[in-house]
């Protein structure tokens, strides 16, 4: 039996945000990760993917170069930093550590896993999105020999050519958001035949270039509607630029929801159908929470000062909508954080939440290379 004050569910950049924010104030902890790395998750999305400018996703307690802060920061490029911000951090993390369930009784937290069962005060959930996708399942999708792809089972092009066993071909796209305007992108430079399936009106934001240009402007815009309290919307829009290009020339046609699947053919809500050889998901991801099945059990998450209300002692970081509307992106995670920090301190002694510590900074110094190789 392990034990410990504060048991972090998750290596991810909530693990370890709140690992941090634990480790400046002396609290002992350690993180449970069920993979062989820090931010593995992140380690098999898509290669194409963005994660948006590196002033919004650096992580406290680090920095990079100025020259780098508005660029685009690459899966390939967070998923190592991820892993350096670890190592550099020294935070005890123990890896290949598969959460089963999470039982609360008068000592606290026990916590079975599937490498024994581990005791702490309090837990910190930090699982995310990225584990558990969101794949649909359409009435004759199982008895099509139509292939089927998860965004998260697709990192490079050769995925797809794998599963599929496609190297040309129709594929449709499903999915209205950011990775699915870059699988978009990635298929037609590789010579497929895309078209895009998607509910709703299709909605573009800026191109990759626009928004870098836009991020100071954005940057206060998004401070102003904090201030002010407003619940914006969470979901951002497929970006802009090449993609939007390609769909207002009809080059990738685009059809409503599917209502099912009929052998080789797609049949859509209006009726269309349509023939295709592939259908890649890019329909997002649920909230990770089957190891909390015994304390949740109808999987509901109501929150006070990111507690939960129907279990004391159990915390929450990089919730959908848990602060603000950031607050399952990077940046709002690294805020949150902070926040959570000292309401755990305050528990933990029984006082009001102590002040902000100042940041120790590290750089690293070979983030520019990296990213520049990717």
């Amino acid at each position: 039996m392990k034990r410990t004050t504060v048991i972090i569910l998750g290596a991810g950049p909530a693990g370890l945000s709140i690992g941090y924010q634990l480790a400046r104030r002396n609290i002992d902890f350690m993180i449970l990760e069920r993979g062989k790395v820090a931010g593995e998750s992140f380690s098999h999305y898509p290669n194409n993917i963005f994660f948006g400018p590196w002033v919004n996703n650096t992580l406290d307690g680090s920095r990079v170069a100025w020259n780098w802060l508005l660029r685009r920061s690459t899966q390939p490029a967070y998923t190592w930093y991820l892993q350096e911000y670890a190592r550099r951090q020294a935070l005890p993390i123990h890896y290949r550590v598969r959460v089963e369930k999470v039982e609360r009784d008068a000592e606290g937290f026990l916590v079975t896993t599937s490498q024994g069962q581990y005791r702490s005060v309090l837990v910190v959930n930090c699982t995310g999105y990225f584990s558990t996708p969101n794949v649909p399942n359409y009435p004759g999708q199982d008895d099509s020999p139509v292939r089927t792809i998860h965004t998260c089972q697709y990192q490079t092009i050769d995925d797809l050519r794998r599963m599929t066993n496609l190297k040309s071909g129709r594929v449709l796209v499903v999915g209205a958001g950011l990775s699915a305007g870059e699988m978009i992108m990635d298929l037609h430079k590789n010579g497929y035949q895309v078209a895009l399936s998607h509910r709703g009106q299709l909605t573009f934001g800026p191109s990759p270039m626009m928004e870098a240009l836009l991020s100071p402007f954005s940057w206060l815009a998004e401070r102003a509607a904090l201030k002010m309290g407003l619940r914006l919307n969470s979901n951002p829009p497929m970006a802009g630029g090449e993609t939007r290009r390609l769909i207002d020339s009809g080059q990738v046609p685009t059809f409503p929801a599917i209502d099912q699947f009929c052998g080789n053919s797609i049949r859509f809500v209006n009726g269309q159908d349509a023939r295709f050889d592939a259908v890649v998901w890019a329909t997002g991801y649920r909230y990770t929470l089957d190891h909390l099945r015994e304390l949740l059990p109808d999987g509901a998450v109501q929150l006070s000062e990111m507690e939960a209300l129907a279990v004391p002692g159990l915390y929450f970081l990089g919730l959908d909508q848990q602060r603000t509307y950031r607050s399952r992106f990077l940046r709002g995670i690294r805020s949150d954080a902070r926040r959570l920090g000292q309401i755990l301190a305050a528990r933990l002694a029984r006082t009001v939440p102590p002040p902000e510590v100042e940041d120790s900074l590290f750089d690293l110094d070979s983030l520019p290379q990296l990213v520049a190789t990717n």
